[in-house]
């Protein structure tokens, strides 16, 4: 027979699991690309010189409803060298405003991250991002290893040329950087190919958001013309 003790933890471990399960469900249904006649805005960026600004001056509040007022669902944090009580406020007013928090992983192989390092870098979103460094740095392997160990939504990011480097399975979402006006046309092709959110930059292809149609994008950065 059981002993008692063994059976609450046993159950509370349950209780943790499918907690995990449905926060993963519920996320999954959200990040579901829309079918509409326009462009639907996905995600958008912020960078670590970013949220180092609007954390200092107040303003993570005002930024991230700016964000989902623009229609946003998603937005990407670069992390990196941000303490833990930061961290922890951009989540909550991203949630707050009905967005999704997702680590951007930046560079891991400049840091020589490893799977775990990788998981504790993420802890406190409700995603992680891998891009285009991570596909060029890491094995499939590696990435099996990661999707096995993280519980949460895992989004992909990759270059055109990339797309050799996916693997079968494991992106709950996938975006193609088309950041380069030549081969902007040809970039979308593939993103359609691939079920992929098209990834504009904000500097360079941004103006070819109203020729997306139906398709779901993502800007890369964040702009903000009145903060």
């Amino acid at each position: 027979m059981a002993h008692p003790l063994t059976t609450r933890l046993q159950r509370r471990a349950g209780c943790g699991a499918r907690r995990r399960g449905l926060l993963t469900a519920t996320l999954t249904a959200a990040l579901a690309l829309p079918a509409a006649a326009a462009s639907a805005p996905n995600g958008t960026w912020l960078s670590q010189p970013q949220i180092w600004f609007y954390s200092s001056k107040g303003l993570l509040p005002q930024v991230m409803a700016q964000i989902r007022a623009q229609r946003y669902r998603v937005v990407f944090l670069d992390y990196r060298k941000v303490s833990d009580a930061v961290q922890r406020q951009v989540a909550s007013e991203a949630r707050r405003q009905g967005l999704i928090p997702v680590v951007w992983i930046q560079s891991p192989q400049y840091r020589r991250m490893g799977i775990a390092d990788l998981v504790h870098a993420a802890r406190h979103g409700d995603g992680i991002q891998v891009d285009d460094h991570f596909f060029a740095n890491y094995t499939l392997a590696s990435f099996y290893h990661l999707r096995q160990v993280y519980t949460k939504p895992i989004f992909c990011s990759i270059q055109p040329f990339q797309r050799g480097t996916l693997p079968r399975s494991g992106c709950n979402q996938l975006d193609v950087q088309c950041y380069t006006t030549q081969t902007f046309q040809g970039c979308v092709k593939l993103a359609d190919q691939l079920g992929a959110v098209v990834s504009l930059s904000s500097q360079n292809t941004i103006g070819y958001q109203p020729s997306l149609g139906g398709r779901a994008f993502n800007t890369f950065l964040w702009s903000d013309r009145t903060l």
